[in-house]
């Protein structure tokens, strides 16, 4: 019988790393960011496939981390729990506080049809866990495709500059070692979070897969909780709402695909797998509504806001 000391224990290394797995991510990013403007690759579409997958560090490593550990029930937790987490959460409370009113674009409304695509086709799984291989594969084509035909209408991403930092008088030399630093913190985060999170796991009984969607989730998605805050109130609607459809279709195309291919699904609890994608096919359905409409109102940012609540609320076994 474990202690409550280990118990608590554990929960603390948990805190810990995702604590600062949020903070080394965010730094990561905008070393990132500085990189792509010193080495000009945002002139070219590479840069958009580069500011597709970076508020998504955090999944990729964490999905790295859970692979390895032969334990892929926390990574497409913390993938599926992310995407509620970032539309019912965050982009709800966004148009609460009224910002994104008016906020369509013919490029947004595109981008969440593919993501309503792609939250359907894991739905298979759950009658064909064995045909994970090929789903894996249909979601990183997905990925591709979605990368390409956004690079084609936006050439050159827009960046979310920090308070007049020069990126041209930065060193490129510096820049990259602080991306090689942020990212080996990034690492060894995510490994310490799947460590105590198994150990949790075990000692409580609770599958890797409902901890991965209800608490590491919440983790890795601070880069764009963060991020998103900081371009709204600096006027940048629709680079915040694009950043968080972006990180969605990165985690269920690029994230889960990656996993899908390199882990048996079959070690997934089924039944909670079951119970989530439905909460990502519901926010979604209720952001393409809004956008399609011109933007999304309060009342839409409170149906958000309720559906993640009843989320976390109702999964529990």
């Amino acid at each position: 019988m474990p202690s409550v000391f280990e118990i608590a224990l554990y929960l603390a290394m948990l805190a810990f790393s995702l604590l600062v797995l949020a903070i080394a991510s965010q730094f990561t990013i905008k070393s990132i960011e500085q990189l792509i403007e010193l080495t000009h690759l945002s002139e070219a579409s590479v840069g958009f496939a580069i500011m597709s997958v970076m508020t998504s560090l955090p999944e990729i490593f964490v999905a790295a981390s859970s692979v390895l550990h032969k334990k892929p029930g926390f990574s497409v937790g913390d993938i599926l729990g992310s995407n509620v987490f970032n539309i019912g959460f965050i982009a709800g409370l966004l148009a609460t506080m009224g910002y994104l009113k008016k906020c369509s674009s013919e490029l947004l409304t595109e981008l969440v049809d593919i993501l309503f695509l792609s939250s359907i086709i894991p739905l298979i799984l759950i009658v064909f866990g064995k045909a994970s291989f090929f789903v894996g594969l249909a979601l990183l084509a997905i990925f591709i495709f979605s990368v390409y035909e956004m690079a084609k209408k936006r050439k050159k991403p827009i960046l979310l500059d920090e308070g007049g930092v020069s990126h041209e008088k930065a060193s490129a030399k510096i820049v990259l070692l602080k991306v090689i630093v942020g990212i080996a913190i990034v690492i060894a985060m995510a490994e310490l979070i799947i460590t105590s999170a198994s150990k949790i796991s075990e000692i409580l009984g609770v599958a890797p897969i409902l901890i991965g969607a209800k608490i590491i989730a919440i983790g890795t998605s601070m880069p764009e909780l963060s991020l998103d805050f900081t371009a709204v109130r600096r006027g940048r609607v629709h680079l915040a709402l694009g950043d968080l459809i972006g990180s969605n279709l990165t985690n269920i195309t690029l994230v889960l695909g990656i996993v899908l291919l390199t882990s048996p699904f079959m070690a997934v609890d089924l039944s909670i797998f079951a119970q989530i994608v439905p909460f990502v096919l519901i926010t979604t359905l209720i952001l393409w509504r809004y956008l399609t409409k011109g933007g999304v109102s309060q009342f839409g940012g409170l149906a958000l806001i309720f559906t993640y609540v009843i989320f976390q609320a109702i999964i529990t076994t």
